[in-house]
């Protein structure tokens, strides 16, 4: 079994307040896009207030003056972060997955909790590992007349 992560890159244009849900297809090749795999919306900037816009946000929340810019060097995601600020990666973790091909995408959920009407591209990750093994398997019954036996098992908690 083996879990997948999502990672998702927070670029200068997010603010505080929007967040981002994952969607899959459950490995039959259809994403559903109702139904996101994370409790709730993952936010960009965990524990950053909500922006609000000029003038409506807290005082001394937004940029003043006298702010300091971050200029990301040498931080941050490698050629993906915009001009002196640094992109990082908020990442999304699975639940166990086994043996399939399993797609996944991201949808967008701004401040206000609307969700964007498009998902990103698909992205799709290969599982290569078998469930857990079947327990309890106990002799069953002979048929004579087909010549069959039957066997009992507790299946795999993963089927």
């Amino acid at each position: 079994m083996e879990a997948v992560v999502i990672e998702v890159a927070r670029r200068r244009s997010i603010r505080g307040g929007d967040a981002f849900e994952v969607f899959g297809d459950g490995g039959n090749g259809v994403i559903d896009d109702q139904t996101p795999l994370n409790d709730s919306p993952i936010e960009f900037w965990s524990g950053l207030p909500r922006s609000e816009g000029h003038l409506n946000d807290g005082h001394l929340v937004a940029l003043h003056l006298d702010h300091v810019i971050p200029d990301g060097h040498l931080s941050g995601r490698h050629l993906e972060a915009d001009h002196l600020w640094p992109a990082a990666a908020v990442c999304f973790v699975t639940r166990a997955l086994y043996f399939g091909a399993f797609r996944f995408a991201v949808g967008l959920v701004d401040r206000f909790g609307h969700r964007s009407g498009q998902l990103s591209g698909m992205v799709q990750r290969v599982v290569n590992s078998a469930p857990r093994p079947a327990a309890s398997l106990k002799r069953g019954m002979f048929d004579d007349v087909q010549r069959r036996m039957s066997f009992l098992l507790s299946p795999s908690p993963d089927l």
